[in-house]
């Protein structure tokens, strides 16, 4: 098999799962940096990887085909537009960029050099939800032969208890139900709808003006709870829910269409399911329980960067232009918000 020598830039917690990831390719190199050398040299010794001093370097190296951001948001951009003018492709951990105007100027370089950005939206890797998008998708199959019918209404819910971090807590830092949770959902409606239109906050508070957070109490001014409506394509009315609020994590979509249900959720426990009203696509009438195993979604995701590499291809999913349509969303989002 061909080499591949990947860089990974930021070397915190998540930069340790992509980490585990690549290594189990035995054909991959990988190269770690850091803006603090020591957290680039402490996880190099530790996975028996090299690493250098700066971010920078890596950029130089002409046997890098591509680079993986796991950076704070304010670094992406910057990061990105330097591994593309030295041809290289990225993956980077979402969101994109901070603003969508930088995030038009990436896919114009994108498009001007070849080479290929992948922002680390996982839930599109889900087995339950890949199956969701097969189902749904309008760009494979007219809405005459959707197997469930036209879809009629959507639920998209994801909520968490919060808490880990002050600065998920915190607006200035970029923290928030809508940054940290809703965006997760919006993307998956979007995947499944796209383009969402007719965007409408019903809800967004803050329920929890106190946190204790590693031991302290903190006041936090990040919102907590929040709701949006939005339509899609045939007109499905769709319903996006997150929250920091949640005792135990919970998430599920849940889809009526003029021939059933699509009920799906990442979580094992909870109920995933195709109903039938009648047989159609492989499906027989009633309920067709939907199990799919463990599996390490960051290690499919990444399976599917690593063919992006060595294939040369464009990815089939969470390219610049769904960062994008997600970022047009969460800006309206905000924009009512602050009204």
């Amino acid at each position: 098999m061909k080499k591949i020598r990947v860089a990974l830039i930021g070397c915190g917690k998540q930069a340790e799962k992509h980490l585990a990831s690549l290594m189990a390719y035995p054909n991959v190199d990988v190269i770690l940096s850091d803006m603090q050398p020591d957290l680039a040299r402490s996880l190099a010794k530790k996975n028996k990887v090299a690493c250098v001093d700066y971010p920078e370097e890596v950029f130089e190296i002409n046997d890098v085909l591509a680079v993986l951001i796991c950076t704070p948001t304010a670094s992406h951009a910057g990061l990105i537009k330097k591994a593309l003018e030295n041809g290289k492709d990225v993956f980077c951990e979402k969101p994109l960029c901070v603003k969508l105007e930088e995030a038009f100027e990436l896919k114009d370089l994108e498009e001007k050099t070849g080479h290929s950005v992948m922002v680390g939206y996982i839930y599109r890797y889900v087995p339950i939800f890949e199956e969701g998008h097969r189902l749904f998708s309008k760009y494979r199959i007219d809405e005459e032969s959707l197997i469930l019918g036209k879809p009629l209404s959507a639920f998209f819910r994801l909520g968490g208890r919060g808490g880990h971090r002050a600065w998920k807590h915190s607006k200035n830092r970029g923290g928030g139900a809508i940054n940290e949770m809703l965006v997760h959902m919006i993307d998956l409606a979007n995947w499944y709808f796209g383009p969402l239109y007719d965007v409408e906050v019903i809800s967004n508070e803050l329920k929890c003006p106190e946190r204790i957070i590693e031991g302290d109490l903190l006041k936090v001014d990040a919102e907590d709870f929040v709701m949006i409506r939005c339509f899609g394509f045939s007109g499905v009315e769709i319903f996006c829910q997150a929250d920091l609020i949640t005792p135990a994590f919970n998430q599920y979509v849940e889809i009526q269409c003029e021939n059933g249900t699509f009920m799906g959720s990442i979580q094992p426990e909870m109920p995933s399911f195709v109903y039938m009203k009648r047989a159609r696509g492989g499906y027989e009438a009633g309920k067709t329980v939907l199990k799919y195993g463990k599996r390490k979604v960051l290690d499919i995701q990444m399976a599917h960067f690593i063919k992006v590499i060595s294939e040369r291809k464009r990815p089939d999913r969470n390219r610049i232009e769904d960062s994008i349509e997600l970022m047009r969303i969460i800006r309206e989002i905000l924009s009512q918000s602050r009204k």
